[in-house]
């Protein structure tokens, strides 16, 4: 099925033409966000595979996860684009937090960057493979983790931002 763009897509545009004008902190609490949408996802596919659920609706769950990380890591190079440049925000501690931020985001995407094509790789179905294959899922759950903590550090700092 094509593209078409809707009424929302022109607006999610529009946004994200206005984030270029906003200064960093508005770059900052669009990080946020997002990070905070990825991590929800997340929760739900887990939640989902918990309940064993059909194939069908575990497909659509990945593929908003798998938007959720393309949205994500565009935020992480907006954030690094403006930020290099300019602090996100003059308050020293809302700084730190928004920086923490953009590290566990940048970590979480080279886990799941990592256990993905760790996930692909495997042609061999031994126990040194598959145990090799859990430390990265397990390192790819700390990172969530370490995100979601992150975010949560940063609203209570901005809490307008949500």
């Amino acid at each position: 099925m094509p593209f078409t763009p809707t009424a929302a897509n022109a607006q999610m545009m529009d946004d994200a033409t206005a984030l270029e004008i906003r200064g960093p902190l508005a770059v900052a609490d669009a990080l946020g966000r997002t990070a905070v949408e990825t991590c929800r996802q997340h929760e739900r596919l887990s939640h989902l595979q918990d309940l064993r659920v059909a194939q069908t609706e575990l497909e659509a769950t990945h593929a908003l996860v798998d938007t959720c990380d393309l949205a994500l890591a565009e935020c992480v190079r907006h954030f690094e684009k403006v930020c290099a440049t300019v602090p996100a925000s003059d308050d020293a501690e809302v700084r730190q937090a928004a920086n923490a931020m953009w590290l566990s985001s940048r970590e979480y995407l080279r886990r799941h960057s990592i256990a993905e094509q760790a996930s692909r790789q495997l042609t061999q179905h031994s126990v040194e493979k598959l145990n090799d294959l859990h430390t990265e899922y397990e390192l790819l759950s700390s990172a969530i983790l370490g995100l979601k903590h992150a975010t949560q550090s940063y609203a209570k700092l901005r809490p307008d931002s949500r």
